[in-house]
């Protein structure tokens, strides 16, 4: 009986000094950490507004390669949502949307992770003499007792986990071609409706043209038996493009509409508001056209309301020269 009372008191004095230590602790954490990017704002912007680019760079979307993605609403800006859920204890699960989006300046988040409550974050780009400088930050509401232990070692992950990304980032995007554009114009237009044959592939990025190559071959083999024929250029339907993972859609034109059969898929591309630019040089080059296009459609005002296809109207087996290859990109905008 004795000890039970002692045990009873140490844990009422336990519980006294925790209240006392609480009151005297700050109630949210902020967080935040800067990093000089040797990239024009406007790069570096882009990277940041598009939620799906962050799985190229995110400290935080890297910790689980299993993790579980779904995004919702624009393709950027504000209004976009990544959802996600995983496995691992630190990444989780919950909801990243943009709620404010300056260009090029400041860009405001909320994040509802599960069993945290909501957050506010955000960042920051200011000019400077060698490129721009980033800022993240994280603004969090603490519970009471949540102030002692979880806040105090929440705010040192959290200054960590900025470190990585914004190193991530920075690599990233001295990584990324600094476009070339004296010669580039964008057309808007409407798309000519096409009836295709397909195959959905995942691969690395250095399998794509190896994928093409193959899934062209297939889909070839798919019109001889079904008396199709081919129509126009072949192209490619990108899904979604990050630095370990693509998942696009090889596609040949054909001129009446085939079957589903197996792995091949039949259907329509459908006629469709895009903007479309034609692109001459080595395929490996072709990332600063989809740069140059994406800043492009947001000074406008434009929205990508789709994914983009890429047109390869060169045969490379026959047109050695690479600055004579032409690829027609095209967006789906509003």
């Amino acid at each position: 009986m004795k000890a039970l009372k002692i045990a009873g008191l140490i844990i009422l004095i336990i519980l006294i000094l925790a209240t006392v230590v609480s009151i005297f602790l700050p109630a949210s954490i902020h967080a935040e950490r800067s990093l000089l990017i040797n990239r024009p704002a406007e790069q570096v912007f882009n990277q940041v507004n598009h939620l799906k680019t962050w799985k190229k760079w995110s400290y935080w979307d890297n910790i689980d390669p299993k993790m579980q993605s779904n995004y919702e609403g624009p393709e950027a800006g504000v209004g976009a949502i990544h959802k996600w859920r995983s496995t691992d204890d630190m990444a989780s699960a919950g909801t990243l949307t943009i709620t404010e989006s300056i260009p090029n300046e400041k860009i405001v988040t909320t994040l509802n992770f599960e069993g945290m409550g909501i957050s506010t974050g955000g960042w920051l780009l200011t000019a400077a003499d060698s490129g721009t400088n980033v800022t993240t930050y994280m603004d969090i509401e603490l519970p009471f007792f949540g102030r002692i232990f979880p806040g105090l070692v929440f705010e040192k992950m959290l200054i960590d986990d900025f470190d990585k990304t914004l190193k991530g980032l920075k690599t990233h995007c001295e990584n990324l071609p600094i476009a070339e554009t004296k010669d580039w114009e964008i057309t808007i237009m409407e798309s000519n409706p096409m009836q295709i044959l397909s195959i959905k592939i995942t691969c690395k990025p250095s399998e794509i043209g190896m994928q093409l190559g193959e899934s062209y071959g297939k889909i070839g083999e798919a019109m001889m038996k079904q008396g199709l024929k081919q129509s126009g250029p072949v192209l490619a339907v990108y899904e979604s493009y990050s630095a370990d993972k693509v998942v696009m859609e090889p596609a040949i034109p054909v001129d009446k509409s085939g079957k589903s059969e197996g792995n091949i898929i039949a259907r329509e591309l459908p006629s469709v508001q895009v903007m479309k630019l034609d692109f001459y040089g080595d395929y490996i080059d072709t990332e600063k056209a989809h740069i140059f296009m994406d800043e492009w459609a947001r000074k406008q005002g434009k929205t990508i309301a789709g994914n983009p296809w890429e047109e390869y109207v060169t045969d490379p087996m026959v047109e050695k020269d690479t600055t004579k290859w032409l690829t027609r990109i095209y967006y789906p905008i509003q």
